[in-house]
C-alpha cells in the first residue's frame, strides 16, 4: 500500500515537469539545446528517465557532455558542456575544426588564429559530428602530447602531406624536420625544446632537424 501511495504521489500533478532549464556556456548553445530537448507533457520529475535528454542532444556536434539534475518539484536542469576546437584540418577546399577527441565541431573557410593547422592529416572531408579515423586520431593525439608543454600553439602548422618527411612550422617561422612517423611525439618535444633553448640565447633558427634523434642539427636564421 505504501508503494502505491508513493507511486501515486510521484505521478501526481505536483511533480509534473513544468520547466526544463538549460545551463550552457553561452546563449546560442543554450538555445540550440533547448530546441532539441523534448519532454512528454505531464511527465513526472521523479520518474522521467533523464538519460533520454542526453540521447536527444548527443548528435549535436557542438555539445561534448550533457548532465541532468532534478529540481523538485517540477523542473529539470540540463547542464551543457561545449566542444572546443583545438585544430583546423585541411581537407579539399574546407577546414574542419576538431576537438582533442578528433570530432569535427564545424567546417569553415575563415580560420580562427588560435588553432593548430594540419595539412595532409586526412584526405576525406569531415562533416560536423564526424570523427577522425583511428590512425588520423593517433597522429592528432601524438602531436598534442608532443606540444603539451608549449604555452601557445596558435598558428603552428603540422604538415603530414609526405608521411616520410613530416614537418612542423612554428608561429615564428622555424621549420622542424621530423621525418617519418616513428617517435612522432618525442620528435616534436625535441624540436620544441631545442627551439626554446636557441631563443633563450637570443638567437633564431631557420630549421631544426630531428630526423636522427641522436644527432639533431639546426641552422641559424640569416639576418638578412
Amino acid at each position: 500500500m505504501a508503494a502505491s501511495f508513493i507511486y501515486g504521489l510521484a505521478v501526481s500533478p505536483y511533480f509534473a515537469i513544468r520547466d526544463v532549464q538549460i545551463r550552457a556556456p553561452d546563449s546560442a548553445l543554450a538555445k540550440l539545446a533547448l530546441a532539441d530537448t523534448k519532454v512528454p507533457s505531464g511527465a513526472s520529475t521523479l520518474l522521467y528517465p533523464v538519460q533520454r535528454i542526453a540521447e536527444q542532444l548527443e548528435d549535436c556536434p557542438q555539445i561534448k557532455k550533457v548532465s541532468v539534475e532534478r529540481d523538485l518539484p517540477g523542473r529539470l536542469v540540463v547542464h551543457i558542456e561545449r566542444r572546443h576546437p583545438i585544430a583546423a584540418i585541411k581537407a579539399d577546399s574546407e577546414w574542419a575544426l576538431v576537438d582533442e577527441e578528433g570530432i569535427c565541431v564545424a567546417t569553415t573557410n575563415v580560420l580562427p588564429d588560435s588553432l593548430i593547422y594540419f595539412y595532409g592529416l586526412t584526405n576525406t572531408p569531415l562533416e560536423p559530428g564526424q570523427q577522425l579515423n583511428s590512425s588520423e586520431l593517433r597522429l592528432l593525439s601524438e602531436t598534442l602530447a608532443g606540444l603539451e608543454n608549449v604555452s601557445t600553439t596558435g598558428g603552428l602548422v603540422m604538415d603530414f602531406t609526405d608521411r616520410h618527411l613530416v614537418q612542423i612550422h612554428s608561429p615564428s617561422g622555424v621549420l622542424g624536420k621530423l621525418g617519418s612517423l616513428d617517435n612522432l611525439q618525442r620528435k616534436i618535444m625535441m624540436f620544441v625544446a631545442i627551439m626554446q633553448q636557441i631563443e633563450e640565447k637570443g638567437r633564431q633558427a631557420a630549421y631544426i632537424d630531428v630526423r636522427i634523434m641522436e644527432r639533431p642539427v639546426w641552422k641559424p636564421r640569416s639576418k638578412s
